[in-house]
Parts: structure tokens; C-alpha cells; sequence
């Protein structure tokens, strides 16, 4: 499995910077960015980086209280970072912050970063995903199991429904594992036993509920997976008529962290009975595209690396059965007129334009639709001919 590195860094300019170095000189290492303090221990708690690459100034939180609040955490102390400080800085964070590795000067140079990297990244090597080692199942279950770096999150879906298989898909995300229960081949909801990331983004509805039995849905979830407003509506203590929806929705959102997480390792474990609080629960009709759709709506752009932005001067085309696969999707409005717009000529400015659509909107229209292999992206760069444009024809 691959390593991880998280850049935090309001610019993406060190983080487009790491990931050329890293994909020139390493294989396998995916870049995380986070562009806020705050942010980058969400990003933390998804994805378990290990190494980080820091700004020693962000917007929102000095690069000291990031140091300190990384060290005084047992989970994330022992992740090893390296700092991009101003002059004169230096000293203050490799005596301060045991966790610091090594201070380089801003702005790094490619040289600069290399050499931090490959010492980072060879004296932190990789250790087994823990959340296998929480789990006990017996491996004679197991029905299929791969990595993303291989098959994408879309035949993982699409192996687990077209199979029709009745079970749970894990993904090895951080220490524990997204779970996806399934049904006959449909899909059920997705759940997880970190309640911080399950409900890191979630609205505001537990407004009336005892304070109490809120704390013993978040124990019980931590220990089961349950999902808290599911446990709370069957103790009565969350009377939502919409309750399976909300729990559908709050699934899909959870795996959306997954869009951007990198690489992570999955498998299927077929079951002949489900744990009591999947028992009742009614399959959603979304076959998996479109269940994966509603999920990418969640994906901020934001979060989306460098890797994973598109080139605003390239051109999107469909690929080969990809105007096959668009028929069959429930777009909205937007999604619509984009895909009506797609002709592999036209440049993505040049359709966000026409759409009005903000260019950051157009990016993450383009990453769903790649991300449903749908369409292929072309870069400007693509299109470039050798000596100057000059063709070699005679």
C-alpha cells in the first residue's frame, strides 16, 4: 500500500511542487493538501498520513500551534513534519517540536524538498492499515478484495453490485474502515466506527434529543458502527420521519472523504446474517453509478489535490462508453448542460464561460464525470506540437 503525505499549504504551489518531486522520484506515494490549519486535522483524521509538509503561516492557525497540537496528540505524534519557515525560524521549531524533522527555507527548491522527502519517507516506512488488525472475520468470507491503485472506487462499487452479493465492502481508510453494507447487490448505506469523521459535516437536527442517550449512540457506533441517528430511532429518541434518508445521505457523504484519499485497499466480506441494526433496513434503488454520483456531490473542491484538478486550458471527451454511461445518470440541471456541452474540442474555460459556471464549479463537474468514467480529460499540454509547434511532417 502506498504512503501518504499531507501538504498543508494555502497555496497550492508547494503542494503541486511535492507531488511532481514525489511522482519524478517515488512510486506509489500519494499528496493529501489541506489549505487551513483547521482542515488539516480533518485530513489527518481521514486519511492518516506519514509525513506532513507544513507552512510555518497559515490563514487561520500559526505553524507552532499545528506543531503543538500534533505533538501532544498520541495518534498523530509520532508523524514526523517538515517545516517551511522564514528565515530565522529554524531553530525555533527543531528545538521546540521533536516531531519536526527538518526545516527548509521558503520557497523550497525542488532539490531541497527531494532530498527532505527521501529521508522522511525512507526512515517512516509503511505499516499495516490497523483497522484490520480491530476487525475478526473469517477470511474464508472474504469474496473479493484489491486497491485503488489498481481498480478504481467505481469497480469496486460495481463488483459488489453486479455480483449481487449480500455483505459488506470495507475500505482500509484510516484506523477504522468505511463500511458499505449491501443487499442482493444494492446497497443499503455506509457507515463507520469514527464518529468524528461520520458526522464532521453534519446539519445541525439533534437539537431536541437527550443529551445522554447522544453519548450512548456515539458509544455504541464507536464499538458497532451502528450510525447515531439510526440507533437513535430505534430507542425512540430520534422521532425523524426521514430517518433512512438522513442515514443514506450521511453514507454517502462519509464516502466521499474516499474521492480523495488516495490509495486504499478494499475487500468484501460476504455474510449470511446482518448485525441487528442493518436487518431492517430498506436497499435504495440507485443502481451504482448513481449512488456514487450523490456521493461526488460532496467533494469540495477544496479538498481535491493537485493531481485531481484538471487543467482549466484541456478539453474533456467522452470516452468510449461514456455518452452511454451519462444517459443512464440522474444529473442535475448544471451536470446536464455541461454534459450536452462536451465535445472534445471545446477547452473547459471556454464551456464554463458559455455555462456560466464558476471555473472551480467546472472542475468538480469534470472530476464526478472522470470519476464515473465518463469522460477523459485532454490537457492543453496534450495538444502541444515538438519545436515550437512546428509540425516534423514533411
Amino acid at each position: 500500500m502506498s504512503q501518504k503525505v499531507l501538504v498543508i499549504d494555502d497555496s497550492l504551489t508547494v503542494s503541486k511542487l511535492a507531488e511532481n518531486v514525489l511522482a519524478q522520484n517515488f512510486n506509489g506515494v500519494d499528496v493529501l493538501v489541506a489549505q487551513k490549519g483547521a482542515d488539516a486535522f480533518d485530513r489527518f483524521n481521514l486519511a492518516q498520513p506519514d509525513l506532513i509538509v507544513m507552512n510555518d503561516t497559515m490563514p487561520d492557525m500559526d505553524g507552532e500551534a499545528i506543531c503543538y497540537r500534533l505533538l501532544n496528540d498520541p495518534i498523530t505524534a509520532k508523524v514526523p513534519v517538515i517545516v517551511l519557515a522564514n528565515n530565522g525560524r529554524a531553530e525555533t521549531f527543531e528545538t521546540r517540536y521533536s516531531n519536526v524533522l527538518k526545516v527548509l527555507a521558503k520557497p523550497p527548491t525542488p532539490e531541497s524538498l527531494l532530498d527532505a522527502l527521501g529521508a522522511a519517507l525512507a526512515k517512516h516506512r509503511f505499516t499495516p492499515n490497523p483497522a484490520k488488525q480491530l476487525l475478526f472475520y473469517d477470511p474464508n468470507r472474504m469474496v473479493f478484495s484489491g486497491h485503488t491503485g489498481f481498480f478504481s472506487l467505481r469497480q469496486a462499487l460495481h463488483m459488489a453490485s453486479g455480483e449481487r452479493l449480500t455483505g459488506v465492502l470495507r475500505f482500509f481508510l484510516n484506523r477504522f474502515p468505511v463500511e458499505l453494507y449491501v443487499s442482493k447487490g444494492q446497497f443499503l448505506f455506509c457507515t463507520t466506527r469514527n464518529f468524528p469523521l461520520y458526522c464532521r459535516d453534519s446539519p445541525t437536527i439533534l437539537p431536541q434529543t437527550n443529551l445522554g442517550m447522544i453519548i450512548e449512540a456515539q458509544v455504541t457506533q464507536h464499538a458497532t458502527a451502528c450510525p447515531i441517528f439510526l440507533f437513535l430511532s430505534m430507542r425512540g429518541g430520534f422521532a425523524h420521519e426521514d430517518v433512512v434518508q438522513i442515514v443514506r445521505e450521511h453514507g454517502q457523504r462519509l464516502f466521499a472523504n474516499l474521492w480523495t484519499a488516495g490509495a486504499v485497499s478494499f475487500e468484501f466480506e460476504e455474510l449470511q446474517q446482518f448485525p441487528d441494526f442493518v436487518k431492517n433496513f430498506p436497499p435504495t434503488a440507485e443502481d451504482p453509478d448513481n449512488w456514487a454520483l450523490a456521493s461526488l456531490r460532496y467533494v469540495k473542491f477544496e479538498a481535491l489535490p493537485a493531481s485531481q484538478r484538471a487543467d482549466p486550458n484541456g478539453s474533456p471527451a467522452y470516452t468510449r462508453k461514456g455518452y452511454e454511461l451519462v444517459q443512464r445518470l440522474k444529473l442535475n440541471d448544471t451536470e446536464a448542460r455541461f454534459a450536452t456541452s462536451v465535445n472534445g474540442a471545446e477547452s473547459l474555460q471556454s464551456i464554463a464561460k458559455k455555462l456560466n459556471l464558476t471555473l472551480n464549479d467546472a472542475l468538480l463537474i469534470v472530476f464526478r464525470l472522470q470519476s464515473l468514467e465518463v469522460i477523459d480529460y485532454w490537457n492543453s499540454t496534450v495538444f502541444t506540437l515538438p519545436n515550437g509547434g512546428q509540425s516534423n511532417a514533411a
